[in-house]
């Protein structure tokens, strides 16, 4: 098949030089543009408001945070352009709070006033981890596999006139996000909810102690989600759940979460910097926040003590180890995967194929690590932005050990008890298990193969030891070098390979279903055949014929999906009058054209490409 290429829905800005890596990837502007280059936040206020704020960032326990918020002026500048907003300015952060640098929430004021497209947005410092990227890289993953994501990129701050140093600037999920992830116009969302404390499962009753309502007016609005938990609890049968979750979604996060090795969301002892949202077709989506532990950071034996190999002799290489003994015996993971892993291992394939693999990541670790360097540099030579002076941790991380992190090394800052494998180590560790016990191909040349699902699938096999040898390297006082087991092989990416297919498998449904219903032009006449073409390629026909959305269009017709799986569209698109409907488009309300290609001429409807009408002269 060919696979189209979907424009961005938020943005009519250039494409950025690394265009290809985003093909199908839908953006919002800010985070586009953050691509190219970082701007700089100046934010201002009196002095004296300034000094309390900093008053109020001594703590030395989280328990401590006063999420002490002003009114203040902020003015961003890209690329030499400046623009003012009015903003709230609110400390922020859990357990970073502890550290040197605390993070910031800012809100753009105003109703109908956003940055790019966000209105709510985090600043963080992302102290414990050297490398300055595994925010970043575990969002692009989950953004590559077509799930819905809080964006993340780069920004330096100054607050007057001080400057502040370099951040990870990320997506806040509230009500604006929601409209612009979900297309939820309602003026209150009621059923968003945070699982923010430490200690969440729904099986022990604490997501119902824990969990909290978004919406701070309606606190005590709860009904909905205690209900979700109980029917959660209730399930036996993947099918229980598929009548109140979007089940395919919710496990390709899941998937996600065990290749990157999340132990702060939902499958590890932590369970939280999750939220919970009923979407308004009533099924629940699980979207995760907070990624700066990923990745193979500040992962202790204790967490997994339930665990056979918690006990035993050398350390545990937690990359080796597989699913089933990385999550913490959840019931709904028992009845969603380890009761049948064959949907799991479909979804896992797929964020394989599409991004969590060697070649694609490593690629993208070279060219962050050349984008984010010098600024990594300065932070560490100015040390800005430290404004809690009785803070326990610092994480005095040098420029050698950014580029150390970013490869095999596995660095551990003893007086932080902070550590973390080597990024590229943690990638192809990870990769080289999930590809041993699920079937992915390593070996093949060719993308329409490589790290593709093996198909009979070949028994599992668990490749690596979970315990390994550790040989200690002292650097100073305060670090160590740990060398796990067998060094991996050399390996040079394939920056040729890429899977640049529209995700299918797992994308949310109610914005497939919302998207679908929203193109409303004439329908072209049914071809009258009795048999749909694409069943002689053991493919169903879609359901919704004409109105199905198209993804990719080969030598045979059209191709929607349904259900996670290809079906053909048996429609005559030629006698329609949008020329951009075989394509997956609406038709525009206007006739204002703002591209003409190939495929004809391009307008743009409430932020969405759209197909000019052959009316429109």
């Amino acid at each position: 098949m060919r696979f189209l290429k979907i424009f961005s829905t938020l943005s009519l800005l250039a494409f950025s030089a690394n265009a290809a890596y985003w093909d199908n990837v839908e953006r919002t502007e800010l985070y586009e543009m953050l691509e190219k280059s970082v701007p700089v936040m100046h934010v201002t206020m009196p002095d004296s408001t300034w000094s309390e704020m900093v008053q109020k960032a001594q703590i030395s326990n989280q328990s401590q945070n006063t999420y002490f918020e002003v009114e203040a002026n902020m003015k961003f500048i890209y690329e030499g352009n400046e623009e003012d907003y009015t903003i709230n300015f609110k400390l922020g952060g859990k357990s970073s709070t502890e550290f040197s640098r605390p993070g910031y929430n800012i809100k753009i004021k105003g109703s109908d006033k956003t940055l790019h497209g966000t209105k709510n947005f985090r600043l963080r410092s992302d102290q414990r981890d050297p490398t300055y990227m595994r925010t970043k890289l575990s969002t692009e993953v989950i953004q590559k596999s077509g799930l819905i994501a809080v964006e993340a990129g780069y920004v330096e701050l100054f607050v007057n006139d001080d400057y502040m140093g370099f951040w990870v600037i990320s997506d806040s999920i509230k009500k604006n996000w929601l409209k612009r992830k979900f297309g939820d116009e309602r003026e209150e969302v009621r059923t968003l909810y945070q699982c923010k404390a430490d200690g969440i499962r729904f099986d022990d009753g604490t997501a119902k102690s824990k969990c909290v309502n978004s919406n701070e007016d309606i606190a005590d609005y709860m009904e909905p989600f205690y209900t979700f938990v109980d029917q959660v609890n209730a399930a036996k049968t993947r099918a229980d759940l598929e009548k109140i979750m979007d089940v395919d979604n919710f496990l390709k996060y899941i998937a996600w979460e065990y290749l990157i090795g999340s132990w702060d969301h939902i499958l590890g002892p932590f369970g939280h910097n999750i939220y919970w949202y009923q979407q308004p077709n009533g099924k629940w989506v699980y979207l995760p926040y907070d990624f700066d532990l990923d990745l193979g950071s500040c992962m202790w034996d204790d967490q997994f003590s339930i665990k056979s190999y918690f006990k035993g002799e050398g350390e545990i290489d937690f990359p080796a180890i597989s699913f089933k003994d990385f999550e913490l015996d959840h019931p709904i993971i028992k009845i969603l995967v380890h009761d049948d892993d064959t949907r799991f291992r479909e979804l896992l394939g797929d964020v394989v194929s599409k991004v969590f693999n060697p070649d694609t990541l490593l690629t993208r670790i070279e060219e962050l690590k050349e984008f984010v360097a010098p600024y990594v540099k300065n932070n560490i030579e100015t040390g800005a932005g430290k404004i809690n002076k009785i803070c326990p941790k610092q994480c005095l991380w040098t420029y050698q050990e950014f580029l150390d992190n970013i490869e095999y090394t596995y660095v551990y800052d003893t007086h932080d008890y902070v550590k973390a494998f080597g990024l590229k180590y943690w990638i192809r560790r990870r990769y080289n298990s999930a590809a041993a016990y699920y079937g992915i191909n390593t070996n093949a040349t060719s993308s329409d193969k490589k790290h593709k699902l093996i198909e009979p699938r070949p028994e599992p096999v668990i490749l690596y030891p979970y315990r390994v040898n550790d040989v200690v390297e002292k650097i100073s006082d305060r670090m160590s070098y740990h060398h796990y087991g067998e060094p991996l092989p050399d390996y040079t990416p394939d920056k040729s390979y890429s899977d640049d297919r529209v995700p299918v498998l797992g994308i949310n449904q109610y914005n497939v279903e919302r998207l679908s219903k929203g193109t409303e032009p004439s329908k072209p006449s049914e071809p009258k055949t009795e048999e749909c073409w694409s069943e002689a390629l053991g493919y169903k026909c879609c359901s919704k014929g004409c109105d199905a959305v198209v993804l990719a269009i080969d030598n045979s017709g059209n191709w929607g999906a349904e259900n996670g799986e290809w079906c053909g569209i048996q429609c005559d698109f030629e006698k329609d009058e949008c020329p951009g409907k075989k394509y997956g488009y609406s038709c525009c309300e206007t006739c204002d054209v703002y591209l003409n290609d190939d495929e004809g001429k391009w307008g743009v409807d409430n932020g969405y490409w759209c197909s000019i009408k052959t009316s429109c002269q």
